[in-house]
């Protein structure tokens, strides 16, 4: 079974799914899965969040560089004015004090540009303001790997 959706992945589902939730040595099949969603062109993730990836060359980012003719979306016109709208409206999105969070308005901005709209996918939890909390507002579809497995329909 799948759901037909098309996705936005923030580097923290990444992230979370390769160094903690679905090491590929234990779980090959959601990484297959995952490639095959890549392939559709279900699942995407903007530009910005493979430079997130790239500031630690590691396993996750050799895999991310492996698919990054597929997965990653360069910016269009389009992804531009929504970044500039989610920053104004938004500003704390992201955590310049620290140099964290560049990618999320981008991976927000990516699923409000596309057409159809695309459902975000993101490891980040509700508060301050997050990818969930600004999604909410913006009534974008906003998940967990749990739940985009189980829109999928994925069984091991």
């Amino acid at each position: 079974m799948m759901s037909g959706r098309i996705y936005s992945i923030d580097s923290s589902a990444l992230i979370h799914a390769w160094r903690r939730a679905y090491r590929p040595a234990n779980f090959p099949s959601f990484w297959n899965w995952m490639d095959t969603l890549i392939a559709a062109r279900r699942l995407r993730a903007s530009i910005e969040v493979f430079h997130e990836m790239a500031k630690k060359d590691d396993d996750i980012h050799a895999w991310c560089k492996e698919r990054k003719h597929l997965l990653f979306e360069d910016l269009d016109g389009a992804t531009q004015a929504a970044v500039v709208r989610i920053m104004n409206a938004y500003p704390r999105l992201v955590d310049t004090a620290r140099g964290r969070s560049g990618g999320d308005p981008f991976v927000i901005a990516l699923a409000i540009a596309a057409k159809p709209a695309m459902t975000v996918i993101t490891e980040e939890h509700p508060g301050k303001t997050k990818i969930p909390d600004v999604c909410l507002a913006e009534a974008v579809e906003c998940v967990n790997l749990v739940d985009m497995i189980e829109l999928e329909g994925w069984v091991a």
